[in-house]
């Protein structure tokens, strides 16, 4: 799957060894314990709109399964900490997945966000790669509009590692989220001057009235 383009869907090496489908789950967890990285605690990072909405998706769509919102990874030799903005935990098999929410520009500052042409995000997979979790990344504007769709995308990709497609069959009506294209800093700013993020957060304000 192209990275220019959201969903993002990338696969650490511990789990790209079982994409074929033709081991059991029971292996496949028996790979994974222990060598999933765990969080530390939870986040003091300030939750959006948008995450609290997609968030009451995530818990009707995987009930019985561990989701959490906003827990943190410490680096190694840095005092600061990765905020995940959900982490969900496949108990069946082990597999463990962070699930991301990208916005264009923050919503106090109005800073450019997640750009293409920034480093940022690559590093951050990276940390999470090497720890062997899968890393799924949305726009924003996606989980507004099409939170179900992103869920699917979550079912597929369980199902696709793991052969667990229980998941997916309730979730596979759904319509495939629309593609959207990754931004540079510079159409980021754009967007700000143009309240770009406004033309889709008050879809969640008008259904909370």
């Amino acid at each position: 799957m192209s990275t220019d383009y959201y969903p993002i869907v990338l696969y650490p090496p511990l789990a790209r060894q079982w994409r074929s489908g033709n081991q059991r789950q029971k292996y496949l967890k028996a790979s994974f314990q222990g060598c999933v990285a765990l969080p530390d605690e939870n986040s003091i990072a300030k939750q959006g709109v948008s995450e609290r909405h997609f968030f009451r998706h995530l818990l009707a769509a995987f009930s019985g399964n561990l989701i959490c919102q906003a827990v943190e990874f410490e680096i190694p030799g840095y005092p600061l900490r990765y905020s995940a903005d959900f982490i969900f935990y496949h108990h069946s098999s082990g597999l463990a997945l962070d699930i991301e929410i990208d916005e264009p520009y923050t919503g106090d500052t109005g800073k450019p966000h997640h750009c293409i042409d920034v480093e940022d995000d690559k590093i951050r997979n990276r940390f999470f790669l090497e720890r062997n979790w899968v890393v799924i990344r949305f726009a924003e504007i996606q989980v507004v509009r099409h939170p179900w769709s992103c869920c699917k995308v979550i079912a597929q990709t369980i199902a696709k590692l793991t052969g667990d497609d229980n998941l997916f069959v309730l979730l596979q009506r759904w319509a495939d989220v629309p593609l959207q294209k990754r931004w540079t800093k510079r159409e980021a700013r754009l967007r700000k001057r143009n309240n770009y993020r406004q033309s889709y957060l008050q879809d969640i304000y008008q259904h909370s009235l």
